[in-house]
């Protein structure tokens, strides 16, 4: 005859058992796909950026992110990076083959998109839009050149300094040290309707602003970062 005490203690033991294993499973699911993660190593502050040596699990990569306080060890996590390839650190002085900029990190893993490639920002015929078309009426004040014209007349206008007015489509704040401002006012030129601006100033998508720079074409910035046409240095009037 079987002992009963001995029976209810494997019960117990197999009851506890699976509970934690269920815990366990919980917790792993509880971990987004598509997480990307850096175990701390090295932190080396700059001016505008913190660099950031270390394990995603696989391979040792570089990160940069706006100054803050850094643990060495900590894990972190983090969405959206973009990666950019022998790229060189000005407030460093020092060269990265590869080095992923990210827009914010995380204690916590986090839901987000697998880390994107090297990326080329362009106006050429295989990538015209780098914004998605909103919809935009103005009128054209006078000495504001609109963007139908700038598009159609590049050299023209290539060095000049113009103002141009619309409706702000997207705005990326503190990339390679610039605000990128993309802009629409409603003309548009053999599929050309949206301007690349850069900036220290700060705007919101949606608000309407009348900006002043010069004109560059064929601008590359390096890091993949490549223009048909862009305004440069624009200051709000």
């Amino acid at each position: 005859m079987k002992n009963p005490f001995f029976t209810l203690l494997i019960l117990l033991i197999a009851v506890f058992s699976s509970c934690q294993s269920e815990q366990a499973k919980k917790q792993y699911d509880a971990i987004p796909e598509n997480t990307n993660k850096i175990t701390v190593t090295e932190a080396i502050p700059g001016s505008t950026y913190t660099y950031l040596n270390g394990s995603n699990g696989t391979n040792n990569i570089w990160v940069a992110i706006r100054n803050q306080p850094i643990e060495i060890g900590k894990t972190y996590y983090y969405t959206d990076a973009l990666e950019m390839k022998n790229f060189h650190s000005k407030e460093l002085n020092r060269d990265f083959p590869s080095i992923f900029f990210l827009n914010s990190i995380s204690e916590q893993a986090i839901q987000g998109k697998a880390i994107q490639g090297e990326t080329k920002m362009s106006t050429s015929p295989m990538m015209k839009n780098p914004a998605k078309k909103i919809e935009v009426k103005m009128n054209t004040k006078a000495g504001v050149t609109n963007l139908s014209e700038l598009f159609e007349n590049k050299n023209k206008f290539e060095g000049k300094d113009i103002i141009v007015q619309g409706k702000v489509a997207k705005f990326n704040k503190n990339i390679l040290g610039k605000n990128w401002i993309h802009i629409q006012d409603g003309t548009d030129f053999n599929g050309e309707f949206d301007l690349t601006i850069t900036s220290k100033e700060v705007v919101s998508v949606g608000e309407t602003i009348e900006i002043k720079g010069k004109i560059a074409i064929n601008k590359d910035f390096g890091a993949g970062y490549t223009y048909d046409i862009i305004m440069e240095n624009a200051t709000l009037q």
